[in-house]
């Protein structure tokens, strides 16, 4: 028979007891470790506490102060060892991870010579927007376990796993925690709102920025006068310090270019025109 689900102000106290416990081992493990990896305390410590407790079938201190135990979603069996390890992984690295996919993404995009401005212009904004949302998607989803119970990390729901009572709970009442949850969800939204409009705005800074600059008598990468024009493949005109330089895609259509192709313009004269 598969036990009651726990309330989400149990859950919320048994995730209070074990940050406090995982934040007190960071702060041991930084001082026994070198001050250009102490960043990496905290990831540690949080993987080292679950995997002497998660990990070997033991409720961590704080689940085992609030009296509740991880189940499966069948909510009569302990999750298995490869969710309590991706859970343990996730929450550890979850938010880096995410942070260097979104950076591979846009890399990738910028590299990419067959998109077209407007494409690859809204393709980067639009990864720019989401990486700067990855806080308020946590956000979201703790809102969602103040209101409807159910882990508070990300990575224990993305794993499966839930939290059912082993002792009887006491009778409260959790209207409080509800207010919370919808004001932590009413915040988070308008956060991501405003991150989706910096990141239209800049994206018409940027589709501004070709009609600004003459491209015949001033360079689009430095924004100066051409000296010593080259040009491209493509059929845009950039000075010589750019096409040489650190520019490895036109400025303008984005298009990929060697330096062997870049061809120097003789007797030609921008400011003459």
């Amino acid at each position: 028979m598969a036990r009651p689900a726990a309330q989400p102000a149990e859950v919320l106290r048994a995730w209070q007891k074990d940050d406090l416990y995982e934040k007190q081992l960071a702060e041991s493990l930084s001082k026994l470790m070198p001050s250009h990896h102490a960043a990496k305390a905290a990831p540690l410590s949080s993987v080292l506490y679950k995997s002497f407790t998660t990990l070997k079938d033991l409720q961590t201190l704080g689940e085992e102060y609030s009296g509740i135990v991880q189940v499966d979603e069948s909510y009569n069996k302990l999750p298995t060892y490869s969710a309590r390890l991706i859970s343990i992984l996730l929450s550890a690295f979850g938010e880096t991870f995410t942070r260097r996919l979104i950076r591979n993404a846009e890399k990738s995009v910028e590299r990419n010579g067959s998109l077209q401005p407007a494409a690859q212009n809204a393709f980067l904004v639009g990864l720019k927007a989401l990486n700067s949302m990855v806080p308020q998607i946590q956000s979201i989803h703790r809102a969602l376990s103040y209101i409807n119970g159910g882990p508070i990390q990300l990575g224990k729901t993305a794993a499966g796993i839930d939290y059912v009572h082993i002792r009887p709970a006491a009778a409260a009442s959790y209207s409080h925690l509800r207010l919370l949850g919808y004001t932590t969800l009413l915040h988070a939204i308008i956060s991501c709102a405003q991150s989706i409009y910096q990141a239209k705005k800049y994206m018409d800074q940027l589709s501004e920025i070709p009609n600004e600059v003459d491209s015949s008598k001033s360079c689009v990468a430095c924004l100066e006068e051409i000296a010593q024009p080259c040009v491209l493949p493509c059929g845009h005109i950039f000075c010589f310090q750019c096409c040489y330089g650190a520019l490895e895609t036109c400025a303008l259509c984005r298009s990929t270019f060697t330096k062997n192709a870049v061809v120097p313009l003789m007797n030609y004269f921008p400011s003459d025109l």
